[in-house]
């Protein structure tokens, strides 16, 4: 339990009414009760107000004193920012307990720092390096030659083939795996050939990768995912890919091999990118659309081969009146036919 003063204080916001009040905890207007602190993300909300029985809400400057009045409110430049940091003081913190379980096996030949926490039932081959407050939960398998960085929590049923670079403060997961071969072979005329996978996964910090996500190594050099970039639940990025710092990238997205992703680019749900394929700074993409040629920086997309979104849009309103279009065609053959056998007579 805090006031509602402290939390105004360390979102930095204005506060308006009782900063007095205590605040238990924090839950959407819908589900808000007495004791507990609200947000108003955007003014389409702005209609379950009148209902809402939180004691106090989270607005932005936009949101007009006289939908507040009698409310106790803290006024912020960004709803869902101050939201962020309101939340984690509500949030429970696990400590884990440090050390190595007796029920895990590490390598005599890894590295695992005394303050990293490893659960029962991991496997850490040899040459792997764990840093420090790293969290490896049960059942994870960790190869040889790893290096995981500090403060990056591994959850359960996670596999790191060899060589991956993991960096400080990812969050992986449960099932992803890592560092897998690349999806590579040639056909030599009665079979198909693998192609060897010698090369590695680099995972820049502050990275999340969502549950049952497949990443592969290079086949030569490195696979890259910036820093910052967020993966969503059941994505797949190929052998070679390149990912720029704090992009997007939403669930069931595939990404071929060889394509190279700009920073801050934002992929939308089943977006495919076809192979050796670059994608600029900026660009975002809209859910399904299938990236087939390389999209300069800044394009807003869509649509399946890739589009301007505006002419996607357009294209979609042409497709609604296509039955109409075709009748009206049936009725000028029809006339068209009658003229004819007219002429005819």
């Amino acid at each position: 339990m805090m006031k509602l003063k402290e939390i105004a204080s360390t979102i930095e916001g204005t506060l308006f009414g009782d900063g007095e009040t205590d605040i238990e905890g924090i839950a959407s207007m819908g589900e808000a009760r007495k004791g507990d602190i609200t947000f108003l993300l955007n003014r389409s909300f702005e209609k379950y107000l009148a209902d809402c029985r939180a004691s106090a809400v989270i607005v932005g400057e936009e949101t007009a004193e006289a939908l507040l009045a009698g409310r106790n409110f803290i006024r912020v430049k960004v709803p869902g920012l101050a939201y962020i940091e309101a939340g984690r003081l509500f949030e429970a913190v696990f400590e884990p307990v440090r050390g190595v379980s007796p029920g895990a096996h590490v390598s005599p030949r890894a590295m695992v720092s005394s303050e990293a926490s490893i659960f029962p039932f991991v496997y850490v081959d040899e040459g792997a390096v764990v840093a420090r407050h790293a969290v490896i939960y049960p059942f994870c398998f960790i190869g040889r030659e790893v290096r995981i960085g500090e403060d990056t929590v591994i959850h359960s049923h996670v596999s790191v083939y060899e060589r991956t670079v993991i960096g400080k403060r990812v969050i992986v997961h449960a099932g992803v795996v890592l560092g897998a071969d690349g999806f590579g072979y040639i056909w030599d005329g009665g079979k198909h050939r693998k192609i060897p996978q010698l090369g590695m996964l680099e995972i820049g910090d502050d990275v999340e990768i969502g549950a049952n996500t497949c990443i592969d190594r290079a086949s030569l050099d490195k696979t890259v995912i910036g820093r910052g970039t967020k993966i969503d639940n059941l994505a797949q990025i190929g052998h070679n890919v390149s990912v720029g710092e704090n992009s997007i990238i939403v669930s069931q997205v595939g990404i071929a091999g060889s394509t190279t992703v700009g920073k801050n680019v934002v992929l939308g749900g089943k977006v495919g990118v076809a192979d050796h394929v670059t994608i600029g700074d900026g660009v975002r993409a809209a859910g399904g659309t299938g990236i087939t040629k390389d999209v300069k920086e800044n394009s807003l997309i869509s649509g399946t081969p890739h589009m301007a979104h505006r002419e996607w849009l357009r294209l979609q309103a042409y497709l609604k009146k296509l039955p109409e279009l075709f009748d009206r065609m049936g009725k000028i053959e029809k006339e068209l036919s009658r003229g004819t056998e007219h002429d005819r007579d």
